[in-house]
């Protein structure tokens, strides 16, 4: 199914709320966008993680935290390079 989207004046993409539904996505939710071509796909990070799980091992300094605080952890260590 094709649905129309807008891209608003601050470079933000508005989901269609039918589809945000269908989807099951939550507000706040995290998700991966990745580009081939002019093409962008979205995924939610959590499909994403549960696909890989097992076939990385998880750092030891991110042991115990949740997917959140690691995926804040991880992109300030990355920025402050």
């Amino acid at each position: 199914m094709t649905y129309t989207a807008t891209l608003t004046g601050k470079q933000q993409l508005t989901i269609p709320a039918d589809l945000f539904r269908r989807l099951n996505w939550k507000i706040g939710q995290k998700v991966l966008i990745s580009q081939n071509g002019s093409v962008l796909s979205v995924t939610a990070a959590l499909d994403l993680i549960d696909r890989l799980a097992g076939s990385v091992p998880l750092p030891k300094k991110f042991k115990g935290l949740t997917i959140d605080q690691i995926i804040d952890r991880a992109t300030s260590e990355n920025h402050s390079k």
